[in-house]
């Protein structure tokens, strides 16, 4: 069977995957791979359309870091899973809770491209990491209400925070429906 997509649906598909695998609590690498080529992906495609318009950008130039620089640092997880020709020794350590904020980057992006467009998964990805770190923003209205939708989830374990955020996906999912995504529409018979 041939398969077929977009860089859109592509993007949108294998951070739609991340966000199972992560709520799944699934292996962190495997995370980081898709969701790195998803915020890729998004982000290019921001800059398509406005150049120097995505979060990626933002970030880059917020980091007061030369360019190239800082893409080193951002894509230093993603580049050693995808690379062993220049260090095929190297061992390689990261935070899990970054894929988190990778995710939420990427469904900025996606925002950035049509809020439409963003799936259920990652609205409700949204939902959850903003009741998972309401540091961000106590103020604003988006924030307090994913704390409502999810009260003290910032005070449970990254184990039972992944969990509540699986249940609160289903849940979504039986309300909503499923996303066009899921209906396998890169399928070409």
């Amino acid at each position: 069977m041939q398969v077929a997509c977009t860089k859109f649906d592509a993007a949108s598909r294998q951070l739609d995957e991340a966000i199972a695998l992560l709520f799944a609590d699934r292996d962190p690498l495997a995370i980081r791979t898709l969701a790195a080529a998803a915020h890729g992906l998004f982000a290019d495609l921001v800059e398509q359309q406005h150049p120097d318009g995505s979060w990626r950008s933002h970030v880059i130039e917020d980091s007061g870091l030369l360019k190239k620089d800082a893409l080193a640092v951002l894509n230093s997880a993603q580049n050693f899973l995808k690379h062993a020709d220049r260090d095929p020794n190297e061992e390689l350590s990261f935070d899990e809770e970054e894929n988190d904020h990778l995710i939420f980057m990427a469904t900025l992006e996606c925002c950035e491209l049509g809020g439409l467009h963003t799936s259920f998964m990652q609205q409700a990805f949204q939902i959850w990491y903003l009741a998972s770190y309401p540091e961000l923003g106590t103020e604003m209205e988006h924030v307090k209400k994913s704390g409502e939708a999810l009260p003290g989830l910032e005070k449970l374990s990254r184990e039972q925070r992944l969990s509540a955020g699986l249940t609160f996906l289903e849940s979504v999912r039986a309300q909503y429906g499923d996303s066009p995504v899921r209906k396998r529409p890169w399928q070409v018979t």
